[in-house]
């Protein structure tokens, strides 16, 4: 090998600096061409951002306004579908009543359909006139002192009828003593007898549906247990929305508004309670609600009280 070839090789290194204009804004702290562009286009995504969010916000504003006009529709008509309704059920009452002996078996047949019928329709306007009261916060609850376990009898009592006709056995039980509450009556009572009827609806001939009050902490705990059919895990969420559809199906044909849930769920919370339901597919479901005990110096405040939609 030459000495030539040991000789070092010079190679100039390559410019990596900015071009002087660029080095210039940086030593000022002004920012580059680049830097400028990348500051154009972000301060136009900002801007498109904030008119897209105004949008948003005169968008829900005219929603809010077309949702309360439907929940007034909906009240109105409701309201005005409930009396005609009431007239063609206290008729078919009337006449399976006290024409039965002059109806031939086919028209008691027609009689008893036309009471069932206004009967289920009469309990949807109700349920439509609940949801759209709930829904525009005028849903209003009395609490006042009150037996919860005398008012849970009278609704085992009233939906025995029901019961007897698949022979569903229904129990009920009260474990120990049950401290004062103060809750609406009525309401209340429509939570019970929502959570009994649908009990014996997606129960099989036969079977037993047991009712269970009991006092634990600070709440009173009410339980509706049955030994139907069971509701599937994924479809709980589903349970306490209006109108839902479920796979599980009444055992008898039975009819179903799909707003009963969504209305016991609403009035529970209005009473400061929560609701919620454990269930085995095949083995049958648990609804279970709780109240709040009035405590000594409790500032529950009885009377009127609505329940914000």
């Amino acid at each position: 090998m030459t000495d030539e070839s040991r000789m070092p090789i010079n190679v100039e290194p390559a410019n990596l600096s900015q071009p002087p204009a660029q080095e210039a804004a940086f030593a000022l702290g002004l920012p580059s061409d680049g830097d400028e562009a990348l500051y154009d286009e972000l301060t136009k995504l900002n801007n498109e951002l904030l008119n897209l969010h105004r949008e948003m916000a005169k968008t829900n504003v005219e929603l809010e306004k077309v949702n309360e006009q439907k929940n007034r529709l909906l009240g109105m008509a409701a309201h005005d579908l409930r009396n005609p309704l009431g007239v063609i059920h206290a008729y078919a009452e009337f006449l399976e009543a006290e024409a039965s002996d002059v109806l031939t078996a086919e028209q008691r047949e027609f009689v008893i359909t036309i009471k069932d019928t206004s009967d289920f329709m009469l309990k949807m306007v109700t349920d439509l006139l609940n949801v759209s009261a709930i829904e525009a916060g005028l849903l209003e609850l009395d609490r006042q002192p009150a037996d919860l376990a005398r008012l849970i009898q009278r609704s085992v009592t009233l939906n025995g009828v029901l019961a007897s006709k698949k022979e569903i056995a229904l129990d009920f039980d009260s474990l120990g003593t049950i401290p004062t509450l103060s809750f609406d009556a009525g309401k209340i009572e429509q939570v019970l007898n929502n959570l009994i009827s649908n009990a014996i609806k997606f129960s099989h001939r036969g079977t037993r549906v047991r009712i269970l009050l009991a006092s634990t902490n600070q709440v009173v705990t009410v339980s509706v247990r049955d030994q139907g059919q069971g509701i599937p895990a994924e479809e709980f969420p589903k349970l306490f929305i209006p109108f839902s559809s479920l796979s599980v199906r009444p055992t008898a044909g039975e009819q179903s508004t799909g707003l009963g849930l969504a209305i016991v769920h609403r009035i529970v919370e209005g009473h400061g309670g929560r609701i919620w339901i454990e269930s085995e597919v095949g083995k049958g479901s648990t609804f279970t609600f709780t109240l709040p005990v009035i405590m000594d110096g409790s500032t529950t405040r009885n009377g009127p009280v609505l329940i914000k939609g």
